[in-house]
């Protein structure tokens, strides 16, 4: 590591690497606006009423769009308020009946998932997410004793970690799901952010051609379109979108069907497919110099070179307890989410270390370098 002189006190402003969010300037609020002016114009009695009840799956022509852009039948596609209510339904599904209530996710994970799945009865179990998806060693170990109802992965990109699972890992993971019966979620927010290099095959794409496995895959126009929108969905085997409308009516009745028929004319008028290129070349460079400003001031502690969506995450080794390490730098002036949150009760960062998510997406490159830079100095003034 560098060693950065230590300052009494921070003047500067706080260097925020504490939430995920998308910068203002990746959404096209304007465009947005204007085909909601338009859909108002056209069809407002629509869509001010509720929307279909039956075990209604979604908007149907969002539905369509969303079946052309994944190049699935649309019928496997069930339109959700969002990707945590995808999660929501899921759980509820997925574990009701379940024999077996573990569940097994990526140590770290989204802490949001493992709190909806704990909601729903779960025991998640964390198996230890390397710089190419899981430990696949730890995780047959596990299946030799107990088969979960179902793992949770984000083999894209993974928030907090910034991994991407593996080619070879994605076809392993399916041909494991097939043998020991178990269901694979693949939650795929930040997929389409990716900046360098290939991307690999979705598990569900796989898993159509190995008879037993069986893969649910969830996805949002939070981070390619708009958070506010509160659109996610669900593709699944036929039956599963059902099952899911008859939970969702049970809860609220049904969606909101502006948001779903606005995000529905994104697709057909092509933002979606050029805000994916916009915010492409927006979070490009800041990706680079990011990578670059953690080799500078923490070496090699990365967990990986992400290539893509808004994540760098780095294991620090500290002489001190996480508790001491975020106090100290909230006073140095970088906000910091408590990262032994991301880990399921059973797992930790390694001993020695406190895991440290660093978002860049919002960051400007001295804002980002800046952060790092007083990290750095928090690190190796710790006792």
């Amino acid at each position: 590591m560098t060693s950065p002189n230590p300052k009494d006190a921070v003047t500067s402003p706080t260097v925020h690497f504490s939430r995920g969010i998308p910068p203002l300037e990746a959404i096209p609020s304007a465009d947005i606006a204007e085909l909601t002016g338009s859909v108002l114009s056209a069809e407002p009695d629509r869509v001010f009423q509720y929307a279909p009840i039956g075990r209604h799956t979604g908007d149907r022509e969002l539905r369509d769009q969303l079946g052309a852009f994944h190049s699935v039948d649309p019928d496997r596609i069930f339109v959700t308020n969002g990707s945590l209510q995808a999660l929501d339904l899921l759980a509820a599904h997925l574990l009701k009946d379940a024999p077996r209530k573990k569940v097994l996710a990526e140590a770290p994970t989204y802490d949001r998932a493992v709190q909806i799945f704990e909601r729903h009865g779960a025991q998640v179990s964390g198996i230890p997410l390397r710089g190419d998806g899981l430990d696949l060693d730890v995780l047959r170990e596990r299946l030799r004793t107990e088969v979960p109802a179902f793992v949770y992965l984000i083999p894209d990109f993974q928030n907090p970690g910034g991994v991407t699972t593996s080619e070879e890992k994605r076809r392993e993971l399916v041909r494991l799901s097939a043998e020991f019966g178990f269901t694979i979620l693949e939650d795929i927010p930040y997929r389409e952010l990716r900046f360098a290099g290939t991307a690999p095959t979705l598990l569900g794409e796989l898993a159509e051609s190995v008879e037993g496995a069986r893969v649910l895959t969830i996805g949002s126009l939070s981070k390619i379109l708009s958070p506010g929108l509160r659109v996610g969905y669900v593709i699944g085997p036929p039956g599963t979108p059902g099952a899911l409308a008859a939970l969702a009516e049970s809860t609220y009745l049904s969606p909101a069907p502006l948001l779903q028929v606005v995000a529905a004319r994104a697709f057909a008028s092509g933002l979606v497919r050029r805000n994916i290129d916009e915010v492409r070349k927006l979070l490009r460079p800041r990706h680079d110099t990011a990578v670059e400003a953690v080799r500078k001031a923490l070496g090699e502690a990365a967990l990986c070179v992400p290539e893509g969506g808004y994540y760098i995450s780095v294991h620090l080794p500290v002489r001190t307890t996480e508790e001491k390490f975020l106090a100290a730098a909230a006073a140095e002036g970088v906000a910091l989410t408590r990262g032994s949150a991301f880990y399921p009760a059973d797992s930790a960062p390694p001993s020695g270390t406190v895991f440290l998510r660093l978002p860049f997406q919002a960051l400007s490159d001295e804002e980002f370098a800046e952060g790092v830079t007083r990290l750095a100095a928090v690190a190796q003034r710790a006792e």
